[in-house]
């Protein structure tokens, strides 16, 4: 039999924040056993769904994505080239999120140094406001 988990000792194997479960559990990423007792329990391969959920939130999946990427996993007719693809558009985001935060990086290196003492003759308020 399987070692079995209570969601205390689930979050403290994964890392996974006790309330952070409850809310995978209620978007459908996770479906607990629960005891007579009420208890919510994992086994091993639910802690390792949590930790694969853990670990694609961190390289910046959304969360539907990562719905589409569990129901890979148990079907049978999915292929890889499915999960590439995937991938292959949450990698382009990402490109997309560089190129908008060296745009910002960029405005913001050519407005610091602001010289004046005065808020009002603030040149970099001003630039801030005469970029929106």
């Amino acid at each position: 039999m399987s070692k079995i988990f209570k969601i205390k000792q689930a979050s403290e194997q994964t890392g996974v924040h006790l309330e952070t479960i409850r809310y995978y559990e209620k978007q459908g990423l996770i479906k607990p056993t629960f005891q007579a007792n009420g208890y919510r329990v994992f086994d091993e391969n639910q802690l390792e769904q949590l930790r694969f959920i853990k670990t694609c939130l961190n390289i910046g999946f959304s969360l539907n994505d990562i719905q589409v990427l569990l129901t890979f996993q148990t079907t049978p007719n999915h292929q890889c080239d499915d999960v590439d693809e995937l991938t292959q558009k949450h990698l382009s985001h990402i490109n997309e999120q560089i190129k908008q935060l060296q745009e910002v990086k960029s405005f913001l290196e050519q407005i610091i140094g602001c010289q004046n003492k005065e808020i009002e003759n603030c040149q970099i308020i001003k630039s801030i406001k005469d970029k929106g």
